[in-house]
């Protein structure tokens, strides 16, 4: 295994890790261009994007559980239910389709050029919409909408398996632009889905040949290690911007991170292997200051019309 994980390993998942609680999306994003320039194969940086997110996401997910709602009419049974569905079944067929890519077009590089392609998809995404938030309740929720969210956990559970991502930057910008849930809803919805996805999708990346791919084992569990501190702290710095009325800067914010790491996994794709480690470093670093920046700033500057009643993210 590649010496330099156990000291780049905790970093990229304390960054990354914090980004995703913040955003409440997966890091896989970060997590597999990374593992590409730590010198993995496509397969493993995968497999650890993947397993990485699951010990990190559990407790928050747990406590945030209760709060989706989960009555008639309510998020849990609406949205949650046939996401999910739609999402676990189709993660496991996510590896399947890579060896049938790779095979088909004689490079791994196909997935990387398929990661940077989405990667700037959702960028432009969601920085052309918005996002419901605070007073607006989670409205009316008709068949035709539940058939849409199962395809989206469909679409999300190939992509999650396929590129490494926790799916959570496929869901995000769907639930909120599309079917127009509540950002409070969204959040919570999106970070139990990482979790389902990624465990689902990470198994079938761990055993290869019926034997246990231990560097992928062990990949995962250092990146993990910095994901225990960033995830927590990622949701509590989404929970004071959000209550200072900073939820749609939340939203289109998450555009900014897309760009540089469509500009980061293009460089890496195209043989540019040194500028992308400077890329990456460039990121990780102005990405951290600039959550920290933003998160202190919001709680020094609440805007009128903030979360009615404080969350509990935290």
């Amino acid at each position: 295994m590649n010496q330099l994980l156990w000291i780049a390993g905790p970093l990229i998942g304390l960054v990354g890790m914090m980004s995703g609680g913040f955003w409440g999306v997966g890091c896989g994003w970060i997590v597999v261009p990374a593992m590409l320039i730590l010198g993995f194969e496509p397969f493993d940086a995968v497999g650890i994007s993947l397993l990485q997110m699951v010990p990190a996401t559990i407790p928050t997910v747990v406590r945030q559980f209760p709060e989706i709602g989960w009555k008639k009419d309510q998020p849990g049974r609406l949205v949650v239910i046939p996401l999910a569905a739609g999402a676990i079944g189709a993660s496991f067929f996510g590896k399947l389709l890579n060896e049938e890519l790779f095979r088909f077009f004689g490079s791994p590089d196909v997935l990387q050029w398929m990661l940077a392609g989405f990667i700037l998809l959702i960028g432009v995404q969601t920085a052309c919409s918005t996002t419901r938030v605070y007073a607006d309740e989670f409205g009316a929720f008709p068949p035709k909408k539940r058939f849409g969210v199962f395809g989206t956990g469909v679409a999300t559970g190939v992509l999650s398996s396929m590129l490494g991502l926790g799916g959570g930057i496929l869901m995000r910008p769907l639930l909120t632009s599309v079917f127009r849930v509540p950002e409070h809803y969204t959040s919570r919805i999106v970070r139990l889905m990482v979790t389902l996805t990624t465990l689902s999708g990470g198994l079938t990346y761990l055993f290869h040949a019926d034997a246990v791919a231990w560097q992928v084992l062990w990949g995962a569990m250092l990146v993990a290690a910095g994901g225990f501190v960033g995830f927590p702290l990622g949701v509590r710095m989404h929970r004071i911007a959000f209550d200072a009325g900073y939820a749609q800067y939340i939203h289109k914010s998450f555009s900014i991170v897309a760009g540089t790491m469509f500009v980061s996994t293009l460089l890496n794709v195209t043989g540019c292997r040194e500028a992308s480690r400077i890329a990456m470093i460039a990121i990780a670093a102005g990405m951290t200051a600039g959550l920290v920046v933003f998160t202190l700033y919001a709680a020094g500057h609440p805007k009128k019309g903030g979360s009615p009643q404080p969350l509990t993210d935290a």
